[in-house]
């Protein structure tokens, strides 16, 4: 059985503002009743108001082996939330007269020599930076996919236009949610003003705050404060949390990307970044760094968005749109006025989320690592609304107390001391079979040992090296025991399925077959080992074989990416 404790650090402010201990005493006992039912393994909360931090706030640890406690100066990877820091320095570039994030990019850009290129059609001539910014470009959404590159952001930005080859929604029309883009503005704000992202970002943001933040882009910064960074678990078939290793940190970043989710900070940090925004940029109560309307812009609706799942139906808010950098929200507890939210998540392993009511004055921000990932949507329901009512109310409304309680007993946790051992696990169905050397035919024998001449045919003509402009390589391959492997960009590896349906055509395959494949990663760090089978590490590819290999180009498209649909991402042939 999991233990956990709770650490309250620094004390309350002695202000007007400051909740009671009776108040505290039962989000205490909230609040480790959700890190129990949770599996969490540790937490970190901080609420400011009024300009003051009203607590910060730890619960469980950063490291299990060592038992360090959560503190206030705990650093989490906090993954989208790094967007917002984006948006705000384009913000205050524009406020210095350095862009215009309303005026069309492509001339902005030519009069500094660059081209902006992204479509051929006019809409091209149209895109700004607030359709960047408000994911509603239209472009694709590569959900993952896009931090397995190695270009570096200047690189990047001058392949914008290779995303007109995938499938596309009409501009402004839709809203998708895209990282790269994120990228690419940070690298628009770098042509502008000539300075790079994360120097401005710590002379204009982290130093004038007082923050001890960083990116995963530093490796200085990384190694020395690696100490401070709570450990990544992932939750595994058993229920207990799993360290993935301080390796993951480095291995897995592409630190082009860090503008849309790069960032680390403490509870500690984001107090400060929180009353900077309540405060409408004011410093500290008394230095202004940004005018209000800066600030103001940044939560203006620019897209519509309303597909967003409600724990509460009676209590939770409602979203509206997003604005730049930040999810738009109607709070019914708060008089059905403004809630400002993001979630991040970072590989599954450090999520976090943060959430703004300027009619309070009034900001929470909280991160944590382990835990049952399937249950992050309604821990983040439960907890907002807990923090919310105690904090505006005083005490907790017995009718939010008895949904809270009910949902909470409901969560696998809170019923039993033992986690289940299927509490993850979703395998494919039995008709699904591997090209890994465990295809079986009806009457039980393996098919590819037993006939191993099978074996070069079969999957010979889909073989070869694919490339994206953007997104690298895609390999299909034998490893050394000739079993044939998706590889991306040599770094992630998986197994090749195929379902029984389009087993025959392996067999029997003719000049035009499409194939379906599905494989599953089994070099990510993070995956527990239970979940190598499930269908959340499942990528799903269709190739289509050529003619003849100097005929046509032959492409292997991606449909779904670990748990993520796609639009039809399009490698093309490069080499067999």
């Amino acid at each position: 059985m999991l233990l956990f404790c709770f650490i309250f650090v620094g004390g309350f402010v002695r202000s007007s503002s400051s909740i009671p201990a009776e108040v505290l005493a039962v989000l205490d006992s909230q609040i480790n009743k959700v890190v129990r039912c949770h599996g969490l393994a540790g937490l970190s909360l901080t609420v400011v108001k009024d300009g003051e931090t009203l607590f910060h706030s730890g619960y469980g640890h950063a490291d299990l082996a060592t038992k360090t406690p959560v503190t206030p100066d705990t650093l989490y990877a906090i993954g989208s939330v790094s967007k917002q820091f984006a948006s705000f320095l384009l913000e205050y570039y524009q406020e210095r007269g350095l862009l215009d994030l309303v005026q069309p990019l492509a001339p902005q850009l030519a009069e500094m020599n660059h081209d902006f290129k992204i479509t051929d059609g006019e809409e091209n001539e149209e895109m700004n930076l607030q359709d960047l910014l408000s994911h509603r470009t239209g472009l694709p959404n590569y959900m993952g996919l896009e931090f397995l590159g190695n270009d570096t952001r200047e690189q990047l930005f001058q392949d914008l236009h290779y995303s007109k080859q995938d499938m596309r929604q009409p501009y402004r029309q839709s809203w998708h949610y895209n990282n790269w883009l994120y990228a690419a503005a940070a690298r628009i704000g770098e042509i502008m003003s000539g300075r790079s992202f994360e120097d401005d970002l710590q002379s204009l943001v982290y130093n004038k705050l007082g923050m001890g933040a960083g990116t995963l882009s530093d490796r200085h910064y990384l190694s020395r404060n690696l100490q401070r960074l709570a450990k990544p678990y992932v939750f595994d078939q058993s229920g207990v949390n799993r360290n993935v290793g301080d390796a993951m940190w480095v291995r897995t970043w592409n630190p082009s990307m860090t503008p849309a989710g790069g960032l680390l900070a403490s509870g500690r940090d984001m107090a400060k970044w929180m009353n900077l925004l309540l405060s409408g940029g004011v410093l500290n109560s008394r230095q202004r760094l940004v005018r209000s309307q800066t600030i103001n812009n940044m939560f203006r609706k620019l897209s519509d968005y309303d597909n967003w799942a409600r724990t509460f139906k009676k209590w939770s808010s409602n979203c509206v749109g997003y604005g730049e950098g930040w999810f738009l929200f109607t709070c019914p507890l708060d008089h059905n006025n403004a809630e400002y939210s993001h979630t991040g998540n970072f590989y599954s392993v450090h999520y976090s989320k943060i959430n703004l009511y300027p009619e309070q004055n009034l900001g929470i921000f909280y991160a944590f690592s382990g835990g049952n990932s399937t249950l992050n949507r309604r821990l983040f329901s439960v907890i907002d609304l807990l923090i919310l009512d105690l904090v505006l109310n005083g005490h907790l409304n017995p009718l939010i107390e008895r949904d809270v309680n009910a949902e909470l007993e409901s969560w696998p946790g809170c019923q039993t001391n033992d986690f289940p051992n299927n509490l993850l696990r979703s395998n494919r169905p039995s008709q699904q079979q591997s090209l890994g050397g465990h295809v079986t035919d009806q009457d039980g024998s393996n098919l590819l040992r037993s006939h191993p001449s099978i074996r070069p045919p079969l999957f010979a003509s889909y073989l070869g090296e694919f490339r994206h402009p953007f997104l690298g390589t895609a390999e299909l391959r034998y490893d050394d025991e000739q079993n044939p492997r998706l590889v991306l960009n040599n770094k992630w590896t998986s197994r090749v399925y195929v379902d029984s349906e389009n087993y025959g055509k392996l067999l029997n395959v003719t000049g035009h077959d499409r194939l379906v494949l599905h494989c599953f990663f089994d070099n990510i760090p993070w995956l527990p080992d239970h979940s190598r089978d499930d269908y959340n590490n499942e990528m799903e590819i269709t190739i289509e074989r050529p003619v003849s290999p100097k005929s046509e180009v032959q492409k292997l498209t991606i449909s779904k990416w670990l748990k993520y649909s796609l639009n039809a991402v399009t490698f093309s042939r490069v080499k067999d």
